[in-house]
């Protein structure tokens, strides 16, 4: 928007050429994971089978182990929008384009949480972190292209810094 008592030099347009958003999308990942895990402890018995004492009379003992077994299911939120456009700059006086700049941004929306069946002490600890996390509600298609219209703001900043006007 002019102010009518301004006379300007320069004109600049901002033309946006897609916004394009993606479908929100569940993916998931299924990891069997097993692990050998101490399960109490037998003695040791000789060929009588009478217990085997160690040098200072004590029971020896052997552990024991089981193997664990768990299913953990990874799951992955994900969600893009991409806005791209152009960016121009003319001289008012010459009708003329100075110079034109591609303008683009994305914005992604990644969210990872997990479920299991099975034993849970089969499980690393890292993956036992994100049981504690659980699906999320996807951001609107409005709240992604605002993000992704805010990324665009600054980039534009960039480009009004770097341009040179004669």
């Amino acid at each position: 928007n002019h102010l009518s008592n301004i006379t300007y030099d320069y004109d600049m347009r901002i033309e946006l050429q897609d916004i394009n958003i993606s479908p929100e999308q569940v993916n998931e990942r299924q990891i069997i994971k097993e692990k050998q895990i101490k399960d109490g402890f037998d003695y040791v018995l000789d060929n009588n089978g009478n217990v085997v004492k160690d040098s200072l009379g004590n029971d020896v003992k052997i552990d024991k182990f089981k193997t664990v077994k768990c299913n953990f299911y990874q799951f992955t939120q994900f969600k893009t929008a991409q806005v791209r456009g152009l960016v121009s700059f003319s001289d008012l006086q010459t009708k003329q384009v100075l110079n034109s700049y591609p303008l683009s941004s994305e914005f992604v929306f990644e969210h990872i949480y997990a479920n299991y069946d099975g034993d849970k002490r089969a499980l690393e600890n890292d993956l036992v972190s994100m049981l504690q996390l659980a699906a999320v509600p996807f951001p609107t298609n409005e709240q992604m292209v605002y993000d992704a219209g805010e990324d665009l703001k600054n980039r534009l900043k960039g480009i009004l810094t770097r341009h040179r006007f004669n």
